[in-house]
Parts: structure tokens; sequence; C-alpha cells
């Protein structure tokens, strides 16, 4: 049967990339308990960083919000390959979200609806996460936005 997550990116035109190698000295994924957490995930594409640059001078915010859609795509692609199956996710917790930026930008939310409207697509009402956002100076590779996800697991005999 075909994972239902894996179905709605599917009509949506996505489908998950290859997950991205972490760029130090730590884990993409550990599984703590019922809780799944993601490190950072920039907006990486065939190993290269997209839309890069700050958001108010060199990233549109439409860019923006592609580049928290691709991010927020590599972290579930993390997720899939630790699980390797979405189905396990009980719920999607959190969602943080950093933008490299000006110090005039103002828009933070609007790139990182992106990212969570991407999840409301693909887990439907196990979307629902609290979130954060602040503006940064910048972000390894000259990323415009960087998110990291934590979700609840369901018990692994599911």
């Amino acid at each position: 049967m075909m994972d239902e997550v894996i179905r709605r990116l599917g009509a949506l035109g996505v489908q998950l990339p290859t997950p991205p190698r972490p760029l130090g000295a730590y884990r993409a994924v550990i599984e703590a308990g019922e809780m799944l957490h993601v490190s950072m995930q920039g907006p990486l594409l065939d190993g290269r960083f997209v839309h890069t640059g700050l958001l108010g001078r060199d990233v549109t915010i439409d860019e923006g919000r592609k580049a928290a859609e691709l991010a927020v795509l590599n972290a579930l692609a993390q997720i899939h390959e630790h699980l390797g199956r979405f189905e396990r996710i009980r719920q999607i917790v959190r969602l943080e979200g950093h933008v490299a930026c000006t110090e005039d930008f103002l828009e933070h939310p609007k790139v990182l609806d992106g990212a969570s409207e991407l999840l409301a697509a693909a887990f439907g009402e196990r979307a629902g996460h609290v979130r954060s956002v602040c503006g940064v100076r910048n972000l390894p590779g000259n990323a415009s936005v960087a998110v990291t996800l934590t979700a609840e697991l369901l018990p692994p005999e599911f």
C-alpha cells in the first residue's frame, strides 16, 4: 500500500529528494522516545544550495517560500530515510525556521508559510504544529532559509 504522505506529495507534483548528508559532525535525525528530531535542513537540491542570499536584498519572498518548501522537503526526506515510511508520524509537533535577511526585513512568517503549507498538504490534520521563525545574519552555504522539524511518533509496532 502506498504511503499516504508520498501519495499526497505526488498529487502536488513533488517527490522526495535524496536526503542531504550532514554538513558537520552530527546526525541528521535522532529518535528519542516518542519524538523524532530532524537537524536543520536547508534548500539543497542535488548537493547545491538554491535561492541563496538574504531576503530583503537578494531573495524575494516568493523565492524564500520556495526555499522553505525545499528545506522542509529535505527534512521529510530525512524522516523517510530514517523510518522507511510516514505512517509512524502521529503528528508534526514543531517547525522552527531561520531566515537569512537584511536588518529591515520583517516578513519572516510569510517565508516560513511555504514550509507550513507543504506540511499541511502532505500530512493533513497530522500537520498541525507550533512554530517559531527568526531572522539571522547568515546560514551555512549562504542559504536563505533553514528549518528544523520535530514529530511525535506512534509505537514501532504500528
